[in-house]
């Protein structure tokens, strides 16, 4: 890890550079929503859109951002190579983390379900086909899992790591939350948030974090379809003690798991105070704009539901 004095880029310039991220998320699929009658008379497929985000509100300003500060990949994106046995514990950390996710969103739906008589359902369809299972996976799950990685466990902790490797990982779960804009799934994004971060830390390598996430979405997608296509005729799949069941296997496996890949190896510097470092990533220009966007854009999509 970098010292404060040999950082490539600024946390400073990593802030708004989550605000443009953030905006052109919602940016993006207007302009083709509003374009989109010069190709086809239909409404343009979600995966498209989404498939468009990652490329042009993720993929795009990293990649500009990297220029104009003269940042070479390698030192940033930590490109080291990790074990076949390491591979299979990410992607066991992956699929236990999302059950586990999904249990911290419940207070949250529970909630929002008491105050507004409604809960929030997921954007993206579940698929209805294997192809179109393939097709979810690639956009969904993969996308994701190397656009954001780079994003959030390439430059965003980069330019944090000096702050100390406590701030760096609440940090980076709390920005990572924040990009998602969905208040129901805010706990459980922030929980992966800090697991990507910890896997990345301990490894020093952005691998670890793109397995972990690729599992992570994979598994909750591959359980949906299952559900949804064989539910009607094994009822029990959609039941309280199939989903417990799933609860209990992944906190098992997660708690086995996660610890192994402890390394005294990494370095890990010291936060001086967490909440001060807290504090001062998010109640800045930048981050504020982000913070009155995700409420203001929230409240309106809760409200018309």
């Amino acid at each position: 890890m970098n010292d404060r004095g040999d950082n490539i880029i600024s946390f400073g310039g990593v802030k708004w550079l989550m605000l443009f991220v953030f905006y052109l998320q919602f940016l993006v699929p207007e302009l083709i929503i509003a374009n989109w009658s010069f190709v086809s008379a239909t409404e343009p497929p979600k995966f498209f859109l989404i498939a468009m985000i990652q490329l042009f509100a993720v993929a795009l300003p990293c990649v500009v951002y990297l220029f104009l500060n003269s940042a070479k990949p390698n030192d940033v994106f930590k490109l080291n190579k990790i074990s076949k046995t390491a591979t299979f514990v990410f992607v066991l950390i992956g699929i236990s983390a999302q059950s586990i996710a999904s249990l911290l969103n419940v207070p949250v739906l529970m909630l929002i379900n008491n105050k507004l008589g409604i809960i929030p359902t997921v954007s993206v369809g579940t698929p209805d086909s294997p192809f179109g299972l393939a097709i979810g996976i690639f956009v969904i799950a993969l996308m994701p899992a190397i656009f954001e990685e780079c994003l959030m466990r390439g430059i965003v902790l980069t330019a944090t790591e000096h702050i100390g490797y406590r701030a760096s990982l609440f940090i980076g779960g709390l920005f990572f939350a924040l990009m998602h804009n969905r208040i129901e799934g805010f706990v459980g994004i922030f929980f992966l948030g800090v697991v990507l971060c910890y896997v990345v830390w301990m490894t020093g390598s952005i691998f670890a974090g793109m397995i972990v996430h690729f599992s992570f979405n994979t598994f909750g997608m591959v359980l949906d379809y299952i559900i949804n296509s064989q539910g009607s005729a094994h009822p029990w799949l959609g039941g309280v003690i199939f989903q417990s069941l799933i609860i209990v296997i992944s906190i098992v496996i997660f708690s086995a798991v996660i610890g192994t890949i402890k390394s005294k190896k990494v370095k890990r510097y010291k936060t001086k105070s967490l909440l001060a470092e807290l504090f001062f990533s998010l109640f800045n220009l930048p981050m504020l704009l982000v913070i009155a966007g995700y409420i203001l854009f929230e409240y309106t999509r809760l409200i018309s539901i």
